[in-house]
């Protein structure tokens, strides 16, 4: 931050600032920034009215630090205000703008010391960041930390880690909400939500393969569907659906059904239940009794239509 109080400082003891408008002809994107974003930007290039080119005019105060502050990005080829201090081209900034892209906000929170036990070495509590990003179509609110990790080279490293997001987007008309994993080495989404203007979703994730889902739930105007176990676009465990039609439980390795329409149809190992019942009738049926009393085939055959009004067999 140095460099930005001897900036404010020549700023407020020399008074001389020159005024320019100009046109965005380049925003210059950060490539592989820290906070892994491919919209972050911290200067643009212009053209003055002049036809003079100046290049990386500053977003913020101090570009060299990137873990805070307000920036906001213009759109290319609107007109802008840049102005020069001191004559230096170099420490040209934006002063005005006629139209915004997008802005970014990224507060970091203070750095305190732990209590270090005596003959050790004092630590220091790791950064933690609240970031939002809005544009036209969506607003996103992001909590993340830094984490000491050891790369592939066996160096240690600090990373950011996501913890907490919100967005907000208009666009799609829905409103995101996830958390991250904390505790494992991986930072994977542990649980999702998503309210839209025609459904509400919520899933939780296997805290080591983020693409295995162990639960999700569907909320429509026409259903509400809960399945388990879900990897990739197939479910393994347990289906759950109810609509204005039907009732539905599923599991198909272990080949189990119930469906209630204005029948019930149960199915497990493969078999149909009224099949087999069925099946059992019409054996039933088949007994002749020398002596005694025969099956009442009439009494029979009543309980074969009976389930079949109740039931639903298989073709």
């Amino acid at each position: 931050m140095e460099d930005v109080n001897s900036l404010i400082e020549e700023v407020a003891t020399s008074g001389s600032i020159q005024t320019y408008a100009a046109k965005v002809i380049a925003i210059n994107r950060v490539e592989g920034s820290k906070h892994n974003n491919p919209e972050e930007a911290y200067t643009v290039n212009v053209i003055r009215s002049d036809g003079a080119e100046i290049k990386n005019v500053r977003l913020k105060a101090s570009i060299q630090d990137k873990q805070q502050g307000v920036i906001c990005i213009p759109k290319l080829d609107s007109w802008i205000f840049i102005s020069i201090i001191e004559t230096t081209e170099t420490r040209a900034f934006i002063s005005q703008y006629s139209e915004i892209d997008k802005i970014f906000l990224r507060i970091q929170s203070n750095e305190e010391k732990k209590e270090s036990k005596e003959g050790e070495e004092t630590q220091k509590d790791p950064f933690t960041f609240f970031e939002v990003q809005s544009d036209v179509n969506s607003t996103n609110l992001l909590f993340k930390k830094e984490v000491e990790k050891t790369g592939s080279d066996g160096e240690k490293e600090i990373v950011l880690e996501n913890s907490t997001s919100l967005e907000f987007n208009g666009e799609q008309k829905s409103l995101d909400v996830k958390f991250w994993n904390e505790n494992e080495e991986d930072n994977k989404i542990i649980h999702q939500t998503t309210i839209a203007h025609d459904k509400v979703e919520t899933s939780f994730f296997d805290e080591s393969e983020e693409d295995k889902v162990l639960q999700k739930t569907t909320l429509d105007k026409t259903k509400v569907a809960v399945d388990f176990e879900i990897e990739g676009s197939e479910v393994k465990g347990y289906q759950a659906l109810i609509d204005k039609d039907k009732v539905f439980f599923k599991n198909s390795d272990k080949n189990i059904a119930l469906e209630m329409t204005n029948k019930f149809r149960v199915e497990a190992g493969g078999l149909n239940l009224k099949n087999e019942l069925v099946a059992l009738i019409d054996e039933v049926k088949k007994i002749v009794v020398v002596q005694g009393v025969s099956p009442n085939i009439g009494a029979l055959t009543s309980i074969s239509q009976n389930l079949n009004e109740i039931l639903e067999g298989t073709e």
